[in-house]
């Protein structure tokens, strides 16, 4: 069978390739288990991302719903104290204009009796 040194050698190779295909074979399925894993943890960041992103998606449309009622109710609020403001006025103004109507008739019915009572000694005078 073994015959000379070539055939030791032959053998030698025999085993050191069986060797290294077994250890080839044992790498590249550790290797697939670890790149099985990391693509197992990359799908679970996907999910985990996605679930986060749509939470602040819905947490920004509730923000931005909020904002146009505040905006909104702002708005009403504005409009009401505005027309609230503008009334106020208004019958603060006629009331300052009836004050101030009663105070310039109660002048001119000063002067016109000032004037009245002048004239009346005026007319009494060249009467004499």
């Amino acid at each position: 069978m073994i015959e000379n040194s070539k055939d030791i050698l032959y053998i030698v190779i025999s085993f050191c390739i069986i060797w290294a295909t077994v250890f080839l074979c044992w790498m590249f399925y550790y290797a697939g288990r670890i790149l099985k894993n990391t693509n197992q943890i990359i799908e679970e960041f996907r999910v985990r991302l996605q679930a986060l992103s749509e939470a602040i998606s819905y947490i920004q449309e509730k923000v931005e719903s909020m904002s146009f009622l505040m905006s909104t109710a702002m708005k009403g609020a504005g409009t009401a104290v505005k027309d609230i403001i503008k009334s106020k006025a208004k019958t603060w103004m006629e009331k300052k204009s009836d004050d101030f109507n009663r105070t310039a008739k109660e002048a001119v019915d000063k002067a016109v009796d000032a004037t009245a009572a002048g004239m009346k000694k005026a007319a009494n005078r060249i009467k004499k």
